[in-house]
């Protein structure tokens, strides 16, 4: 017999798969020429494997997210990985900053359990390892997810050098190899529910415009890169236009979304949570991450750029 966690989710992919679109439909008819995607970065990447574990399966807790992921579904990597029929390597831990070292990074209940940054994620879980002896550059796709534990955990750290580190891991990836990267526009800070804007944290952020800062810098990083290592594609994922497409009519009609402005799952004590009547509907399931419903778009949008 299915527990409650498992017949909820159960629901909620029943209630996705009638969106599955023309959107989709033509977007899949272009071909892929990937057959291994490498994933590294942080909670919007992270496929359950890896933070997880770290936690016992206990933080996130499953009655609530699904597998580990911050999220009621696969993540959008997963997603992609679909669409191209392709291999997934996962190095994404939940809660990594772009270096350990620069800003801690950590996952758990109480945010107490050290988890790799990205710069760790690459230099000691992937090349350590020595796995791009075996790989076929030409067919591999590394994506780079980042959306800012850094100025979470330390509101102080400086955008400049925020992507400034982020730069070098491109470049890591580019010296050993690496034909194809993938990476992500920084989310504009100001599409948060407003239950996050009002947190002090977030306050000052949006005060300084750190969305913003990290965006320019992140524009400068790309041309000096693109200059540099003209046989590398590097691809941009633009999450602030993903937002602006969700909110057409047409596109919340299709994936059937309703709500912008508010999480499903709230947690409002130590380890209690409440869950919403509506989870297919919003956009966010708790109050920094996406819908699996968007993380579905995410990964349409990026197989339209890969292809």
């Amino acid at each position: 017999m299915l527990s409650k966690s498992s017949l909820l989710f159960l629901i909620i992919y029943i209630g996705l798969l009638q969106y599955l679109s023309i959107e989709i439909i033509e977007a899949l008819s272009l071909t892929c020429q990937f057959n291994t995607i490498v994933v590294f970065g942080d909670s919007t990447c992270d496929n359950g494997n890896n933070s997880w574990p770290l936690t016992n399966y206990t933080y996130p807790p499953k009655e609530y997210y699904y597998n580990g992921r911050f999220s009621n579904g696969p993540v959008w990597v997963e997603y992609l990985s679909d669409y191209c029929h392709a291999k997934e390597e996962n190095h994404a831990f939940s809660g990594a900053t772009v270096d350990s070292k620069f800003v801690i990074a950590s996952n758990g209940l109480d945010y107490n359990i050290p988890v790799p940054g990205i710069k760790q994620e690459i230099e000691k879980l992937y090349l350590s390892e020595a796995k791009t002896k075996s790989v076929n550059f030409d067919k591999t796709l590394y994506i780079i997810g980042h959306q800012g534990n850094d100025y979470i955990n330390n509101p102080n750290a400086n955008p400049q050098e925020v992507v400034r580190l982020l730069y070098e891991q491109w470049v890591t990836l580019a010296k050993v190899g690496a034909k194809y990267l993938l990476i992500n526009q920084f989310f504009d800070l100001e599409h948060l529910p407003k239950a996050v804007r009002n947190i002090d944290v977030f306050k000052k952020l949006l005060n300084e415009s750190v969305s913003s800062a990290h965006n320019a810098a992140l524009d400068s990083y790309v041309k000096k890169f693109r200059q540099e290592y003209k046989e590398v594609t590097l691809y941009i994922l633009p999450m602030n236009e993903i937002w602006d497409e969700l909110q057409k009519a047409n596109i919340r009609k299709e994936f059937g979304l309703t709500d912008f402005d508010n999480a499903c799952v709230i947690r409002t004590g130590r380890n209690t949570f409440t869950i919403c009547s509506n989870p297919t509907q919003h956009f966010f399931w708790d109050l920094l991450h996406p819908s699996t419903t968007v993380h579905r778009y995410v990964a349409l949008k990026a197989y339209k750029i890969i292809t």
